[in-house]
Formats: structure tokens, sequence, C-alpha cells
């Protein structure tokens, strides 16, 4: 697990994100190490997580390269240059079923 994985972890527990798989991606892809998808009830709670991943990768000086999503938006994603972090409203989760799409990938535990 790099540092970057681990302050977006704890930035994740720190504002309550549940439901939270880390897949491994380096056999797949050779710009990513590693897809986090998290969840949250509602929309406040995924602004939430989004700004303690933003303020804590800042913070500790680690890279983020973008943030796709604004304060309605019920998935925001948050590109961390080998992290990629999905962030989904509750119901909003379901609708696109990525553990689907990565059911090829190896889980992470933390």
């Amino acid at each position: 697990m790099n540092q970057t994985l681990e302050t977006i972890l704890k930035s994740i527990d720190k504002a309550k994100g549940y439901n939270t798989i880390v897949y491994d991606f380096n056999k797949f892809n050779p710009f990513i190490d590693y897809v986090v998808i998290t969840t949250a009830s509602n929309l406040r709670q995924v602004n939430a997580l989004a700004d303690y991943i933003r303020e804590d990768l800042l913070k500790e000086q680690l890279p983020l390269k973008h943030i796709e999503g604004n304060k309605e938006s019920k998935w925001v994603l948050v590109d961390a240059d080998s992290v990629v972090v999905h962030i989904f409203e509750e119901n909003e989760r379901s609708v696109y079923a990525l553990e689907k799409l990565y059911a090829g990938c190896d889980r992470v535990n933390f």
C-alpha cells in the first residue's frame, strides 16, 4: 500500500465513508496502482468525503490531479495520480455497479 492510498483511506474513515473497496490495478493499468470505491449516505457526505481527501492529500503534499463532479453530483471521482477514488451516493453506487466491471481485479485488504 502506498502513502497516497493510506492517506485516502484515513480521509474516508474520518468522513465516515462506508462499504469501501480497494482494487489493485497494477497488473491491468501502468498508470493506476489502485482504484477505491466508497459510499456516502447523502450528497452532503459525498462532498465531505471529496473535501477531506483533497485537504489531506494537499496537507501531506501528495499528488492530486483533478476532482470530477460538483456539489450536486451523486458520483465524484478523485484522481490522485496512482490512486483513483469513486465516491458514490448510496443509491447511485448500485446504478453503475463498478464492482462488476472490476471483478477480475484483486482486492486489497486494509
